[in-house]
């Protein structure tokens, strides 16, 4: 047996791909399959992930104005009823989102209130792997890791292989929400980041090299044949991706922040056609902790929920100038929310349960869940987290956000949802029947 050893797609698939240079030298058969993968359909279901990094403080992007005991708690970082934003007779929006409001006049916005999970971590990494995961286990960087659409779009197409079924756009690493076993992801920060700058290791250049050497056609379904497929058809998305990129034009002003251009990039990606299923980006990855506001949050929550409505709404008029808003599901998590006792550095701790904002026609607009009880706060004895303070003053979780999950993907992706999610939810009435 040779010394040499062939890479395997489990050890691919593991270590990530890196984008490669389009003219290498691969086996002809190999790139004209790559090059002849699926086309966009016009009326493809998509799902937009957004991350708000660092723990949103719900009581302040979504203040339950009609409850005295928010401003006993709330002092420094309150919103005053007369700049709310009323939803409905208890809850309202931060004045800053004031364009989530006229998204509901459309019928296209929706608040889940009091989300969450049982036996919260307050730890980022952890409770955001718990989020993206949909499930307890999967951690990021552990071999096997997936997240749930990731899982899903495994499930709906076992034997494809086009690398941009699923993209993040921005700052970070590739997270674990659209991460799986079949389809990966590809990640990028910008259409430069796409260009392949070579292997990292001694041992990732050898076996490209391997790879670039391979001119016989190897035996059907056998590693090298899907880890070259795999290369050249990442080199064929990344290159594409790149050409659409530089073509769009788009008459909607964006803000220029690093979340307002992922998102401009996004829209780019399916005004030109491309076959991505599932986009994701994050906020506040390049804002020192994003909404992890443990002292003057008032300044900083206002920036960032300004940047956020101001994204969002940009987005969505660019999908509407396309004809593309009716099937584009926009969705919003944070790992936690924060306590309902601000602290004596003018900002709120780790908590527990805070709101999820949906966007799009596909959406059931208006309010979803209940408001947790500001006079019966949560005292988890067992609370995990660096920011513990025996668990108290937290708000108690009444959504469980896998329901939202079931129903993203029974009601708007068309998929059974307990194969990808492990459990049977309940499920939220958020979605639109058959849109």
């Amino acid at each position: 047996m040779s010394g040499t050893q062939i890479i395997t797609r489990r050890e691919l698939l593991g270590r990530g791909l890196g984008v490669v240079g389009v003219g290498a030298a691969l086996p002809n058969f190999l790139v004209r399959s790559a090059l002849a993968g699926p086309e966009a359909q016009s009326d493809q279901k998509i799902v937009v992930s957004l991350l708000l990094t660092g723990g949103h403080d719900g009581l302040s992007g979504v203040p339950p104005y009609a409850h005295e005991d928010y401003y006993r708690y709330r002092k420094a970082t309150r919103i005053e009823e007369k700049d709310v934003i009323k939803l409905n007779d208890e809850v309202g929006l931060h004045p800053n989102l004031a364009g989530f409001r006229e998204l509901l006049d459309e019928q296209a916005f929706a608040v889940v209130l009091g989300t969450g999970y049982p036996n919260p971590d307050l730890s980022h990494f952890v409770s955001r792997d718990i989020w993206e995961a949909g499930q307890r286990g999967s951690r990021t960087g552990r071999p096997g890791a997936t997240g749930w659409l990731g899982r899903y779009l495994d499930a709906v197409l076992p034997d494809e292989v086009d690398p941009a079924l699923s993209v993040a756009v921005g700052r970070g690493r590739l997270p674990l929400t659209i991460s799986g076993s079949k389809h990966p992801g590809l990640g990028f920060s910008d259409a430069e980041s796409l260009r392949y700058r070579g292997a990292r290791s001694k041992r990732d250049r050898m076996a490209y090299e391997r790879l670039q050497g391979s001119s016989p056609a190897p035996p059907a379904e056998s590693d090298l044949q899907f880890v070259t497929r795999t290369a050249v058809s990442t080199n064929a998305a990344s290159a594409q991706i790149t050409d659409r990129l530089a073509r769009y034009r788009t008459d909607v002003a964006y803000p220029d922040t690093d979340f307002g251009q992922s998102l401009r990039t996004i829209a780019a990606l399916i005004g030109q056609g491309q076959t991505t299923r599932v986009y994701y980006a994050a906020q506040g990855i390049a804002r020192f902790g994003g909404y992890d506001t443990h002292a003057e949050q008032k300044p900083r929550h206002n920036q960032l929920v300004t940047e956020l409505c101001q994204s969002v709404c940009a987005f969505y008029k660019d999908l509407k100038r396309q004809g593309n808003a009716d099937r584009v599901l926009t969705f919003t998590f944070s790992e936690f929310g924060r306590r309902v006792p601000e602290n004596h550095s003018g900002g709120t701790d780790h908590g527990t349960a805070g709101p999820l904002f949906l966007f799009g026609p596909g959406v059931k607009p208006g309010v979803h869940g209940t408001q947790p009880s500001l006079k019966k706060l949560e005292n988890y004895s067992d609370i995990v987290g660096p920011d513990n303070f025996h668990g108290s003053g937290n708000l108690r979780v009444h959504v469980d956000f896998r329901s939202v999950y079931r129903a993203i993907l029974e009601r708007w992706l068309d998929t059974p949802s307990q194969p990808v999610l492990g459990e049977a939810y309940p499920l939220l009435d958020c979605i639109r029947d058959n849109v």
